[in-house]
């Protein structure tokens, strides 16, 4: 599953990044991370307020946040 985490690099996006990355190690499965900072592709994707997180292209969670346990249960389910 691919993992994409947007934003700028501020605290709140470096801190949804350690997230999906904790929720990867707890899942144990064969998931990617991968960190977008570039503007132009978060707006063509619809991302309005960061952090962000997509999970194989489908968007969700926007402006806030979530912690490895709310990722680990998207990737789990």
């Amino acid at each position: 599953m691919l993992i994409e985490v947007f934003g700028p690099g501020c605290m709140k996006c470096q801190t949804m990044e350690k997230h999906a990355k904790e929720a990867v190690e707890k899942s144990g499965g064969e998931h990617q991370v991968v960190k977008i900072s570039d503007y132009a592709a978060m707006a063509s994707r619809g991302i309005l307020s960061t952090p962000a997180l997509a999970l194989d292209g489908r968007l969700k969670f926007q402006g806030r946040v979530a912690s490895s346990d709310e990722i680990l249960a998207l990737l789990q389910g």
